[in-house]
C-alpha cells in the first residue's frame, strides 16, 4: 500500500537522444575533404591550364615568329645578294636573274605570311608588315626593270639606275624588318617572363594541399580514438590519390618547362644566330658587288667611283660555310622537337590530375560513409 500524502512518480518517458556531435563532425571533415581535395585538383588544372598556354604563346607562337622575321630578312639579303652579282658578272643579261633570285622572293613572301598569321607584336607591327609587303613588290619592280634594261642594251648604264632604286627599296625593307625582328624579341622575351612559366605559380595548389593532408590526417586520428579504427582503406586511398595527382602536376610541369627552356635557350638560339649570320654574310657581299659596278669606270664614266651614289667601301664578308644550311635546318627541327615535347608534357598532365582528383574526392567522400550510417541507423 502507499502510505497516504505520498505520491507515485510517473513511468518514464523515452526522450529522443540529442544528436550526436561526432556524426555533425563526421560529416563535417567529409565536406571538408571533398571540398579540399576537388579544391587542390582544380588549382593544379588552373596552373598546368595556364602553364600550357604560356608555353604555347612563347614556343608556339612568339618564338616561330622571330625565326620567320629572321628568315624573310636573310630571304632579303640573299636576293639582292644574287641580284647585284647577276648584274656585276654579266649573267643577268643572259639567263636573267635565275631561279635562286625567284625562290628568295616567295620566301620572303612565305615568312611574311606566316609572321602575319602569329601576329604577336601588335597593330604597329601589321602596319609594318604591310609596308614590307609593298615594298617587296616595289623592289622586285625595280630589279626586273633593271634586268629587263640590261638584257636589252647589255649596258650597265642602262640598268643602274633602276638596281639603284631597288637598292634604296632594299635598305628601307631592311630597316622595317629589323623593327619586326626588334617587336619579335620583346614578345617573346614577354612571354617567357609570364608567371604562369616562373614556377613559383606552384604554391597555388601546394599550400591548400598541405591543409588537405592535414585535414586528413585529422580525421585517421578521429576514426582511430573514436571508432578504435587504425586505418581507413578508403582515406588511405584518398591522400595517396590526391597525393599522386599533386606530384604529378608538379614534376610534369617542372618537365615541360625545361623542354621549352632548353629548346629556347639552345636550338631556337642557334637558329637565329645562324639565319642572322646568313644574312649578314649576304649583305655584305652584295655591297662589295654594288660597290664594284658603281666604281667602274665603264659604269661611270663621267664621274668614276660615285656615279651620285655616295657610297663607301663595305667591309667584306665574313664567316659562314656550305654547312650553315644544313645546320640551320637541324636546329629548326630540335626546336619544333622541343616545343611539341613541351606541349605533350602539358596535355598528358591536365588528364592524369583530373583523372587523380577525382578518385581522392569520390574516396574521400566514402571512407566516412560506414562509421557516419552507424549514427543514423542507430537512432542517435
Amino acid at each position: 500500500m502507499t502510505a497516504p500524502g505520498t505520491v507515485t512518480p510517473e513511468p518514464a518517458t523515452d526522450e529522443p537522444a540529442a544528436p550526436s556531435t561526432t556524426a555533425r563532425t563526421l560529416r563535417r571533415l567529409r565536406a571538408a575533404l571533398v571540398a579540399g581535395s576537388l579544391l587542390t585538383g582544380a588549382l593544379c588544372l588552373l596552373v598546368s591550364s595556364q602553364a600550357h598556354t604560356g608555353t604555347y604563346a612563347a614556343g608556339g607562337r612568339a618564338a616561330p615568329a622571330l625565326l620567320r622575321a629572321e628568315a624573310a630578312n636573310s630571304a632579303l639579303a640573299d636576293a639582292h645578294r644574287v641580284a647585284v652579282h647577276g648584274f656585276l658578272q654579266g649573267t643577268v643579261g643572259l639567263g636573267g636573274l635565275g631561279d635562286q633570285y625567284q625562290n628568295d622572293i616567295a620566301a620572303i613572301s612565305q615568312n611574311l605570311a606566316e609572321l602575319a598569321r602569329y601576329n604577336v607584336a601588335g597593330p604597329e607591327s601589321t602596319s609594318d608588315l604591310q609596308l614590307v609587303e609593298g615594298l617587296v613588290v616595289a623592289y622586285n619592280a625595280e630589279i626586273e626593270q633593271a634586268a629587263a634594261d640590261y638584257q636589252r642594251t647589255h649596258d650597265i648604264n642602262r640598268a643602274l639606275p633602276a638596281l639603284w632604286y631597288a637598292t634604296l627599296q632594299y635598305r628601307e625593307i631592311s630597316a622595317t624588318l629589323d623593327r619586326l625582328r626588334t617587336d619579335g624579341r620583346t614578345a617573346l622575351a614577354d612571354r617567357r617572363s609570364s608567371a604562369w612559366l616562373a614556377g613559383t605559380t606552384e604554391l597555388l595548389f601546394l599550400l591548400p594541399f598541405a591543409l588537405v593532408l592535414a585535414l586528413f590526417a585529422r580525421t585517421q586520428f578521429v576514426l582511430r580514438r573514436r571508432f578504435r579504427r587504425r586505418l581507413s582503406i578508403w582515406l588511405t586511398t584518398a591522400a595517396l590519390a590526391l597525393t599522386a595527382a599533386v606530384l604529378w602536376c608538379g614534376q610534369s610541369l617542372g618537365a615541360s618547362e625545361g623542354h621549352l627552356r632548353s629548346a629556347l635557350d639552345g636550338p631556337f638560339g642557334e637558329a637565329v644566330t645562324l639565319t642572322q649570320q646568313q644574312a649578314s654574310r649576304s649583305a655584305a657581299e652584295a655591297g662589295e658587288d654594288l660597290f664594284a659596278i658603281v666604281t667602274d669606270e665603264k659604269a661611270c664614266p663621267d664621274a668614276p667611283g660615285y656615279c651620285g651614289t655616295g657610297l663607301t667601301p663595305p667591309a667584306p664578308a665574313t664567316g659562314g660555310t656550305s654547312e650553315d644550311g644544313h645546320q640551320l635546318g637541324r636546329a629548326e627541327a630540335e626546336f619544333t622537337n622541343g616545343v611539341g615535347r613541351a606541349d605533350a608534357s602539358s596535355t598528358e598532365r591536365l588528364t592524369v590530375v583530373l583523372l587523380l582528383t577525382l578518385t581522392a574526392a569520390g574516396a574521400a567522400a566514402r571512407a566516412l560513409n560506414p562509421r557516419i550510417d552507424e549514427y543514423r541507423f542507430g537512432g542517435r
